[in-house]
């Protein structure tokens, strides 16, 4: 880790005068441009919140593609694009190896040590300035923890085990060698940290762009729920998400629907759900054109003076990868039974894809105008509404799965099934016959349409692995839950490579399911050993 530490300890040092994210340009810089040492720096408060801007910036830098590279390049809805980057073909393809870069964490222990780096000053800082409350310096330190836990986050559902470090590294002279910490103990540190940031976080600040672009307390225990989530731990879960439910600070955005009446002889027999067009093109321009929506809870924004790295990835012109859109029609996003384009979820075609391409980071509307190249704003919503109704319904369904009798299963798969009906009702999902829930409900069947929900939802939102990998890990393994890991080799994998990825899913350590450690690391941190899947 010796290179990665060092490449940013002049980061730490920066003098940033902005308040807001606007000026996270400056803080990209690798060196202070006006001769700022760490002595002069941690003088005021106002130092003190640049140093927190800074973590909000490091995201922007690496993290957020990693975030979707690493949540979808395993999955099953992207595929090799025009121009093919073999380090994503080779994922893709379920070839993995430890030189593949993909598998670089470094952008995210960047993060991570800017945010070791406000917790170790910033105590300094109130010792110096005594404008600098008590209370608001907690509040920078709940931001810090609330980034470092997501970043440890990623890095554990990725590796599982990786090293945890906590200390700020501020110098050449320490000792980068670390091991690496088990990854359930990584998130017990996490939960820990999450609960105290969940107190100390501001609840608001003075602006929606602060609201939805800095961490709140909304932030801290969504993250919070979505750790229980993977911890398997349901009903902390399922309480979290009712505290971020009765905030009131979040909702869906509304879409008005009509109902196109079937007959059959004069004599209506169904109908069909057919969304506003208007509302429709709202719901999408208000999440991936301006965001900071009423649904957002935390997103990483772009601007024009840096945008995000989608261009390279997805583009007209320029893209290495593309919606896998055998997979998107018909298996995430079903038709209706009349094959009636207008009653479409307003998720697929126009949203999340669109001419053969992801459409959620390249259009400017529904109807097919594409973002110019220094456009590319997009923000990445790490967090909205529906993740928390669709992880509290996951919760309650797994709950009443291991509920005592029949009458309380029943209730608790009622319960979830309301969760999720409010994001189909939302966004005009098709009714599909394999999901029939009006008598009585089997859990299994719901736990399907539950991931199969999240995947509509969340199309290339960097989720769709993870989720895949979450269902089938859950009771270690238990019964068939390998199977939603096998689906996803089928629906991805070439033919030729189907059978070999299988295999590898199935292996009964399971230590495939997760990353290698690059190479490099391994060479420079001698601490470290190699996941032993990969070990040649």
């Amino acid at each position: 880790m010796k290179i990665m530490i060092k490449k940013y300890i002049g980061l730490l040092l920066a003098g940033v005068s902005a308040v807001l994210l606007s000026s996270c340009t400056d803080w990209l810089t690798l060196a202070p441009e006006d001769g700022v040492t760490r002595e002069e720096f941690w003088k005021t408060k106002e130092q003190l919140n640049s140093a927190v801007v800074g973590c909000y910036c490091s995201l922007q830098n690496g993290p957020v593609q990693k975030m979707f590279l690493w949540g979808e390049l395993r999955a099953d809805m992207v595929d090799n694009g025009l121009l093919v980057n073999n380090s994503y073909s080779q994922i893709i393809d379920g070839e993995i190896s430890s030189s593949n870069t993909v598998v670089d964490w470094s952008d995210f222990y960047t993060t991570i040590n800017n945010c070791n780096t406000v917790l170790k000053f910033a105590p300094g800082v109130r010792d110096i300035d005594g404008t600098l409350s008590e209370k608001q310096m907690k509040e920078y330190e709940a931001e810090a923890l609330t980034i470092r836990a997501m970043m440890y986050f990623y890095l554990v559902r990725s590796f599982r085990d990786v090293p945890l470090v906590l200390n700020a590294t501020v110098s050449d002279d320490q000792d980068y060698s670390v091991p690496k910490t088990p990854g359930a103990a990584i998130l017990d540190t996490l939960v820990r940290d999450l609960k105290i940031a969940a107190v100390n976080a501001p609840i608001t600040y003075d602006s929606n762009d602060k609201n939805k672009n800095r961490v709140t307390a909304w932030t801290a225990k969504t993250l919070l729920a979505d750790i229980y989530l993977w911890q398997e731990r349901y009903a902390e879960c399922n309480a979290l998400c009712n505290e971020v439910i009765a905030s009131g600070k979040f909702s869906l955005i509304p879409v008005q629907k009509d109902l196109y009446y079937i007959k059959d002889g004069g004599v209506v027999t169904d109908s069909l759900s057919i969304a506003s067009e208007a509302d429709a093109e709202n719901m999408f321009v208000k999440s991936y054109v301006d965001g900071r929506s009423i649904e957002s809870i935390f997103e990483i924004p772009f601007t024009t003076q840096k945008l995000n790295p989608f261009y390279d990835m997805v583009s007209q012109v320029k893209n290495n990868l593309k919606p896998k859109v055998d997979i998107l029609d018909g298996i995430i996003f079903p038709s209706n039974k009349y094959n009636f384009s207008d009653a479409a979820d307003i998720r697929a075609q126009g949203c999340s894809y669109r001419q053969g391409l992801i459409w959620k980071y390249i259009g400017l509307d529904r109807s097919g105008t594409v973002r110019a190249a220094n456009n590319y704003t997009t923000p990445w919503i790490t967090y909205k509404y529906s993740d928390i109704l669709l992880m509290k319904a996951e919760a309650l369904n797994q709950i009443g799965l291991n509920a005592s009798t029949d009458t309380e299963k029943e209730s608790y798969y009622r319960q979830a099934l309301a969760c999720i009906e409010q994001v189909r009702n939302a966004r005009n999902a098709v009714v599909e016959a394999d999901y029939n829930f009006s008598t009585t409900i089997d859990g299994k069947t719901l736990e399907k349409f539950i991931l199969t929900e999240r995947a509509r939802e969340f199309a290339f939102e960097g989720k769709r692995w993870y989720d895949v990998l979450r269902f089938a890990k859950r009771g270690d393994y238990a019964g068939s839950n390998i199977q939603y890991l096998i689906n996803l080799a089928i629906n991805s994998a070439s033919p030729e490579k189907q059978a070999s990825l299988i295999a590898k899913y199935k292996d009964p350590k399971h230590n495939s399911h997760y990353w290698p450690i690059l190479n490099q690391e391994i060479e420079i941190n001698k601490e470290l050993k190699q996941n032993e899947f990969y070990v040649q």
